[in-house]
């Protein structure tokens, strides 16, 4: 996708106890880079897959592994105990040594009279402290245990060493941050919608380390826990023992217990955490693919490419899923959906030149898809495709149903923008059809996940695919032969800019408050450095609204 790479430029800042790289120039994670570093990049496996943050991290830090908070409960159910389990993730079979502190984040960060003053010295305040040691065992699991916390709302850290005294973070910031030396993790927990608003400033104030600031959710968690694939948070509220328990992700947006495994409602301390097994996948922009299986990152190559491949032997039901990534920066810009149940192939197609739907069944000719109705687009004995909804031609929900099945297996949405590209969202309705699926959307095991925490373009994870790459042409997988004129015009375009080349500070200050405009502040979602890298390498102000409509729909 991008045969060149730029000349790179780094800044290098020394802090007390880390360097930290930045790059203008770069849109890659590469070896080169990794072994320039002296790092031997040995987490970039076969298929060029790594993330530059975790690489950065190895190459400063010397460390095959960081430590963070994969367990603890911020408020229990019941009375107040004496003491908490925490539990830490980190390089397996190794000692660890450090301390676990937080900070106050109840009350108002600027000073007042009255009951305001009372709350505000107490914004910022090193509540507790406690040095904390032992062995990760083979699963990099290790349980400490602290006096027992305070309620939130509070962020909790977890560093080298700990801070002198119960000072406040705003009296001499440089300092506190000297003692605790490097920070590895933290996590910020609210009680209340204003404290939410309290975590960023504390994460501002010191100096943005690394870690999350949960959403408020409506309640205090009774439990936050990591999911064990992919690191990502999850918060259980505090319903108490007579009422049933409900799972919110880091935004704050609930979830269902079910798509865990095991129950994450009850703690696993000194275990595996649960694992949430995905059941949407998101293909949008430049494109940036979330699958399956909770990878999360950006496809570095154009062409064709096998996206979702059903396969059920009895009855017996093949579909799939092609796309076609095009262009100076290889937006999706051809989808093409392929029924081989049945003894004559069906297909439909459609493309970003007039983002209208065309069918093909048996009798070979390629009609449009004009209604707005609900609408059996491609039928066999087996399985069918049905359009579902009013609404716009450009915006299209379809449901892949096996026959004498009531429920769909899966429920394709695709957003298109005529001259521009094509989003794409896959929701599989029930875990029982997973094993029947590959392709891009199914994913791999060990697949980076876009952090959730503040990032940045260059954190961006990224993979060629090339296991799921067709070198045929369109039309052999069953596309138009205009289509495929369509897409062989695009691959034929100049010599690609470089990130470097199209996206200065400027620019991506201005991408960023157009992303802003359209997505809201999302400072902790990927979705945001997505919308602004694709804005900024030509997508302009439609990528951010379609990125925008595509999260809504």
């Amino acid at each position: 996708k991008r045969p060149s790479f730029p000349k790179l430029k780094f800044d290098v800042h020394a802090l007390t106890s880390a360097v930290i790289y930045s790059s203008t120039n770069m849109k890659l994670c590469v070896r080169v880079l990794l072994l320039a570093l002296g790092v031997s990049g040995e987490k970039c496996d076969e298929s060029n897959e790594c993330d530059i943050s975790s690489h950065l991290h190895l190459a400063t830090k010397g460390i095959k592994s960081s430590y963070l908070i994969s367990e603890f409960q911020p408020n229990p159910t019941g009375l107040q105990e004496d003491s908490h389990k925490i539990e830490l993730s980190g390089p397996p079979n190794t000692a660890f040594q450090g301390c676990i502190w937080c900070v106050e984040a109840d009350g108002s960060p600027t000073e007042g009279a009255g009951a305001v003053a009372a709350s505000a010295t107490s914004y910022g305040k090193v509540d507790r402290f406690n040095p904390v040691s032992g062995t990760f065992d083979a699963n990099g699991v290790l349980t400490v245990t602290i006096p027992e916390l305070e309620n939130p709302s509070f962020t909790m850290f977890l560093s080298q060493s700990c801070p002198t005294g119960n000072v406040n973070i705003k009296d001499d910031t440089a300092a506190l941050l000297a003692a605790v030396q490097t920070i590895y993790d933290s996590i910020g927990v609210p009680d209340s919608v204003a404290d939410a608003q309290n975590l960023p400033r504390i994460r501002t104030t010191l100096n943005n380390p690394p870690g999350t600031d949960l959403g408020y959710m409506g309640t205090e968690p009774k439990l936050v826990f990591r999911d064990a694939t992919d690191g990502a948070l999850y918060q259980v509220d505090d319903q108490g023992k007579a009422s049933p328990s409900f799972i919110f992700d880091t935004h704050g947006n609930q979830v269902a217990s079910s798509q865990f495994d095991p129950d994450p409602r009850k703690t696993t301390f000194g275990v595996v955490n649960p694992t949430r097994f995905a059941d949407m996948a998101v293909v949008v922009g430049d494109p940036h693919i979330q699958n399956l299986g909770g990878g999360h990152y950006m496809l570095l190559k154009e062409g064709s490419f096998s996206v979702w491949h059903f396969s059920l032997p009895q009855p017996h039901v093949e579909w799939q899923i092609f796309a076609h990534y095009a262009g100076r920066q290889s937006f999706t810009k051809g989808l093409l959906l392929v029924d081989t149940s049945g003894s004559e192939p069906s297909s439909m197609e459609i493309t970003s030149e007039h983002c209208e739907w065309q069918t093909q069944s048996s009798s070979k000719k390629w009609s449009p898809v004009n209604s707005e109705a609900p609408e059996v687009l491609l039928s066999n004995p087996s399985s069918r495709m049905k359009l579902v909804g009013n609404q716009r031609k450009d915006v299209k929900k379809i449901q892949l149903f096996i026959a004498d099945e009531k429920d769909p297996v899966a429920t394709l949405k695709v957003m298109c923008r005529q001259g521009h590209h094509i989003n794409l969202k896959l929701h599989m309705e029930n875990q029982k059809w997973a094993s029947f699926v590959s392709g891009e959307l199914k994913g791999q095991k060990g697949q980076p996940r876009m952090p959730t925490a503040k990032t940045s373009m260059l954190q961006l994870a990224t993979r060629e695919d090339e296991d799921f790459e067709i070198k045929k042409t369109w039309a052999q997988l069953g596309g138009s032969s205009h289509a495929q004129q369509y897409l062989q015009n695009l691959d034929e375009h100049p010599n690609k800019l470089m990130f470097s080349q199209m996206c200065n500070p400027q620019a991506q200050a201005d991408a960023r408050a157009l992303c802003q405009k359209h997505l809201g502040t999302v400072e902790h979602s990927s979705y945001l450095e997505e919308c602004v890298y694709d804005v900024c390498v030509g997508g302009g102000e439609v990528s951010a609204e379609m990125a925008a409509e595509m999260l809504k729909f």
